[in-house]
């Protein structure tokens, strides 16, 4: 089979071969490739013409746009160098005006140093001055209020206000506090039960409760209360002797007061800071002027409270003495028309003595608690004080009355009212 294959393949092969070979033998295919040749030769000639055309229509197109640009270049070289020569005379003109406006700003400089001297020089005597009138001022402008300036000696005097600042809030209650009722007294009169109208007592569908509201009215009333003693004198013929019965303790004159009228008084005229006359003017209006105290009696009672609260005095002495801290102070006061000086001792666990002086210094000091103090000392910057206890504290109301005095006379200051803020 394969035999067969390759001789049939052959066979073909051979017969191509042998009319290619005619055709090569007889010619025509030599005509025929020359006459292909030819043709190709006339197409590529007929392209080589049409380039050589093109190329020379390129050259003289080349040649007429280089001429274009050699004239556009030269109106554009001789248009840049019109406009150098103008930018050269402006350059000129430029560096005229430079020199000039060089020369003006040395010349202002010179002027403006000047003025800086004098500046500087004024700017100093301004603020030399600025000082001297805030000092002035803050001088002018102290007072009881923020300093350690007694009121009595200020010059423009006013009324003096309280120091404490508003908070805004309306006085009485405020909301979310627990409030405070009126606390219900012992009633010292019979109870009185208020019946109920004819109406409900007639009408047999209202019936009694076992709720029953209570009220109370509280009133006060002043009584004179006068107890008369007395007490029949026996004779003895054979002796002379006269006998009467003794009378209770506190009743030695015609008129006696007892310990409620002096402790009224003492207290209107003492705590209340009510003058004598006023004190006595008050309970004579409360008895229908029928007590009528003397100056001289209602001015002896703190002679007589001073005497008997001796023993309490002497206990609050010694016990002010062990406290870790105390504050003292001194005032001036008038006694009989003359100037006198109160110092004044006290513990935080409320304990107080007043001490009467006629100076002050160390004489005044001498036989108040603060002669034999031995703890921390709180008062107002006095040398006095300085020299007894162990240390020493300035009174912050002093300290909130300097910021106050920063704060009114050095407004541009910031630290003076947050530090009064932390106080």
């Amino acid at each position: 089979m394969p035999d067969t294959y390759d001789y049939i393949t052959l066979m073909c092969r051979l017969k191509a071969a042998q009319a290619r070979n005619k055709e090569l033998e007889s010619g025509e295919k030599y005509i025929q490739l020359k006459e292909l040749h030819q043709k190709d030769c006339r197409t590529y000639e007929h392209k080589i013409r049409t380039l050589e055309t093109a190329v020379t229509d390129a050259h003289k197109e080349t040649i007429r746009v280089r001429n274009y640009w050699f004239q556009v270049l030269e109106a554009m070289l001789l248009e840049f160098e019109a406009m150098q020569k103008k930018a050269d005379q402006k350059l000129r003109e430029m560096e005229k005006r430079a020199l000039f406006a060089e020369k003006q700003r040395e010349d202002a400089l010179d002027k403006v140093k000047e003025l800086q001297v004098k500046f500087y020089e004024t700017a100093s005597k301004l603020e030399e001055e600025l000082g001297k009138n805030l000092k002035l001022r803050a001088q002018i402008n102290r007072d009881y209020e923020n300093s350690s300036i007694p009121s009595s000696k200020t010059i423009k005097h006013k009324k003096i206000t309280n120091s404490r600042e508003k908070t805004g809030r309306k006085p009485g209650g405020q909301p979310g506090h627990k409030g405070h009722r009126r606390k219900k007294q012992e009633p010292t009169q019979p109870v009185i039960l208020l019946p109920p109208r004819e109406e409900v007592l007639e009408d047999r569908f209202f019936k009694k409760t076992a709720k029953t509201i209570v009220k109370q009215l509280v009133s006060i009333r002043m009584v004179l209360d006068v107890k008369e003693y007395h007490a029949d004198v026996y004779y003895n013929s054979q002796t002379g002797e006269r006998v009467h019965a003794a009378f209770p303790d506190g009743v030695i004159d015609d008129v006696n007061y007892d310990g409620n009228i002096r402790a009224f008084l003492f207290l209107l005229n003492n705590d209340c800071c009510t003058s004598i006359d006023k004190s006595r003017k008050f309970l004579s209006d409360l008895t229908g002027g029928k007590l009528n105290i003397s100056k001289g009696m209602v001015s002896k009672l703190g002679k007589e409270f001073a005497l008997k609260t001796e023993p309490e005095r002497r206990s609050a002495y010694a016990d002010m003495l062990l406290s870790p801290v105390m504050h003292t102070d001194c005032t001036t006061a008038r006694e009989n028309g003359k100037s006198c000086q109160v110092y004044v001792c006290a513990t935080p666990d409320g304990k107080a003595l007043y001490f009467a002086r006629e100076k002050k210094g160390h004489n005044g000091v001498k036989g108040t608690v603060t002669e034999d103090y031995q703890g921390i000392l709180i008062h107002d910057h006095d040398k006095t004080f300085y020299h007894y206890g162990s240390d020493h504290q300035e009174c912050l109301a002093h300290v909130l009355r300097y910021l106050k005095d920063s704060i009114e006379n050095e407004p541009e200051r910031t630290w003076n009212r947050e530090m009064r803020s932390l106080v």
